[in-house]
């Protein structure tokens, strides 16, 4: 059997990293191809020992070659351009379109929710990671049998390991080059506000003329928030540390781990940060709203004002304040992860959806 993975991203993030877990699981019967931009998600694949197919721009003209060269019995398309890219190319091959973010269009009538409804009745299964997708979705009439809802894959273990392990092999010294008060871990986009969270250490700042801040990423506005850090005068307090191979020491290291993003798609890094018992305080945007709670973390803002940035100051100030607090967060934060560990079942579940597929593909 031979799956097409199709994505249009050429950077590594939360959906590519569920790409690449997928492909890594599968069994040696299930030979798994990866279409992507060109571009530093390349580095990823590459480490991984993905078979992939870098193209300079995914659209249909390079989908529809890759298919004529590898010729897949599965195209499994993420989220919403590839998924209708895919449907326009072929007829003959079953399409799963996989929707790794909880997007606010799926809601409400528009382009973007026309033209998708219209074009389930193409796909053989829609991978969404929480019921929500389907049950508030406006064409969810059109996603009625074809849905699966998976969630999304989170081996705490490993993650735990990757972060805890790494640092008993290191001098205390060095160690505390990975403390921190507060955390930031993300590409450094408007997607994901880094300037918002170097605006709350200023703020904290004031009552807190020591505090200590990390943020973990690159990206496009990477020189910005250096400008701002000295503009704020916080060159004393936030350390940019870039890209990391292993963010997991930093979210280790910490105390509280800091997400204002404005869209997230499931919020991997709070999950993350949860396995190593931080509390996590994130914004009420796309899957943060499923993944944090009150018993780990705090959601700081509401439906109309997503980013409370008072609520943010004040929850931070509560952790760092009070330890009895904090610990329960922390001891909430682990079961949390715990709660969400499932890396094996859903591996086993897209192993027997693609299996499905196959066999009543071969049977038609």
């Amino acid at each position: 059997m031979v799956v097409l993975h199709v994505s249009k991203s050429n950077t590594y993030s939360g959906m590519e990293n569920v790409a690449i877990n997928i492909m890594k699981s599968m069994p040696d019967e299930i030979r798994c191809v990866y279409l992507t931009a060109t571009g530093s998600v390349e580095t990823k694949l590459l480490e991984q020992n993905i078979e992939y197919i870098g193209m300079e721009k995914v659209d249909e003209k390079a989908i529809k070659e890759v298919i004529d060269q590898v010729k897949p019995d599965i195209i499994h398309a993420y989220e919403y351009d590839c998924s209708l890219m895919c449907t326009k190319v072929t007829d003959e091959i079953p399409i799963i379109s996989h929707l790794y973010s909880i997007p606010n269009w799926v809601r409400k009538i528009g382009p973007k929710s026309v033209i998708y409804g219209g074009a389930c009745k193409n796909f053989v299964k829609i991978i969404i990671p929480d019921k929500n997708v389907e049950e508030k979705a406006w064409f969810k009439d059109k996603m009625e049998g074809k849905t699966v809802v998976l969630g999304i894959p989170f081996n705490a273990v490993s993650v735990f390991e990757k972060g805890y392990v790494a640092g008993t092999e290191m001098t205390k010294e060095k160690l505390n080059g990975f403390k921190s008060d507060l955390l930031f871990v993300g590409y450094l986009k408007d997607d994901k506000n880094p300037y918002e969270f170097i605006k709350l250490v200023a703020e904290i700042k004031k009552n807190r003329p020591d505090i200590k801040a990390i943020m973990v990423g690159g990206g496009d506005l990477g020189s910005e928030c250096l400008k701002l850090i000295g503009k704020l005068d916080l060159t004393n307090n936030i350390k940019m540390v870039g890209m990391q191979y292993n963010p997991y020491i930093y979210m280790n290291q910490t105390k509280i781990l800091v997400v204002p993003s404005k869209f997230e798609g499931f919020g991997m890094a709070a999950l993350e940060a949860m396995a190593f018992g931080k509390p996590v305080l994130g914004s009420k945007v796309g899957g943060l709203n499923v993944t944090v709670d009150d018993g780990c973390g705090k959601i700081c803002g509401n439906d109309k004002k997503p980013i409370d940035r008072e609520a943010f100051i004040s929850n931070i100030n509560e952790l760092l304040d009070n330890s009895e607090i904090y610990r329960m967060k922390s001891e909430g934060a682990r079961r949390r992860a715990k709660e969400l560990n499932n890396f094996d079942t859903y591996m086993e579940e897209v192993v027997k959806i693609y299996e499905d597929i196959y066999n009543t593909a071969k049977q038609a």
